[in-house]
């Protein structure tokens, strides 16, 4: 399964149960794509669709993600849900009212992240010997999530950790004529913060689409408030793999000199990928989604599969089955 990316002006139209994508510049050839293994939709154009390019979608099970002229998310399209089952949504809700239960996925999330960002940052290890002064910060952070019995008091310290974690990157891709002191989201105050606020971006609705396919609700999460966003629980399981598959395709990206200052644009103070540098951006997102590695029980998956084994590993939690615990490298 993967995600088809649209840049093209155009129409979005049904042909014999493929998608056909008819570009309003008749010098552009026309595109057909078999919906059979697509995993999403991400849409970064002006297009045009119909009542029956929806039905397509939905009898495809493929949702349909839109995004705005600066790379921001807008909305979607999702058919109706399959998977769905009373059984699932009523122990989501049981495993959020109840406090120790709650605080337990949360916990595991937020250590798992953790881990993953220390794993990052210990990759450049060898050459930048510093980081060990920030990689030793975030471990003592982190052992100090046991102690905690609020979910509010949680996210204080991955307030902290997220802070010494972005100042250590940006300490490695200064070295790259790239400033990055601090996470800023709107509008992102440089170009780090453009590819990694367009990349998360991304990578919430890579999640949500997997989440779609299983049985749980998208909309009651554990670590972040189901009250402030629709499909929280995209959030919840996104935090991850932020390290692992958008924070890594930064730095490779920056090291490797594939992204550089003109594949950025500067709107209203704020910076913005380009669309040559969303395509370099999603190109790198992609093929570390691809990427394969073993899960907990010997499979060699992709890391797109391996984020809906996630959701199917929190499934199992929630009825008893097996303790939740999180995806670390």
């Amino acid at each position: 399964m993967e995600t088809v990316y649209v840049f093209r002006n155009g129409y979005l139209r049904k042909k014999n149960m493929t998608l056909f994508i008819e570009p309003k510049n008749r010098a552009e050839k026309p595109v057909y794509i078999p919906l059979k293994n697509i995993a999403s939709l991400m849409v970064f154009s002006e297009v045009e669709l119909n009542r029956k390019t929806l039905e397509l979608f939905s009898r495809a099970q493929t949702p349909v993600f839109f995004y705005n002229y600066y790379g921001d998310y807008i909305g979607c399209f999702y058919p109706v849900e399959k998977n769905k089952t009373g059984e699932v949504l009523l122990l989501q809700f049981r495993h959020y009212e109840d406090p120790e239960k709650r605080i337990y996925i949360a916990m595991e999330i937020l250590l798992a992240t953790a881990e993953n960002s220390i794993k990052v940052l210990k990759d450049y290890l060898d050459s930048f010997n510093f980081l060990e002064k920030s990689i030793g910060y975030i471990q003592k952070l982190k052992e100090s999530y046991h102690r905690q019995s609020t979910i509010a008091s949680l996210m204080a310290i991955e307030g902290n950790i997220k802070k010494c974690y972005y100042k250590a990157l940006g300490e490695i891709l200064s070295r790259k004529d790239f400033k990055f002191e601090e996470r800023v989201v709107r509008p992102p105050k440089d170009e780090i913060n453009a590819m990694l606020s367009f990349g998360y971006s991304v990578l919430y609705n890579v999640v949500l689409a997997e989440i779609f396919k299983t049985s749980l609700e998208p909309s009651i999460s554990f670590l972040h408030e189901p009250n402030k966003r629709k499909h929280s629980l995209q959030f919840d399981i996104a935090e991850i793999f932020k390290p692992i598959i958008v924070d890594k395709a930064v730095l490779t990206l920056v090291n490797k000199g594939m992204i550089k200052k003109e594949h950025f644009r500067e709107v209203e103070g704020g910076f913005y990928l380009n669309d040559e540098g969303k395509r370099i951006m999603l190109a790198e997102i992609e093929e570390r989604l691809e990427r394969t590695r073993r899960n907990d029980r010997g499979q060699n998956l992709s890391y797109r599969t391996l984020i809906r084994y996630e959701c199917y590993k929190l499934i199992r939690h929630l009825k008893g089955e097996e303790v939740y615990s999180a995806f670390r490298l």
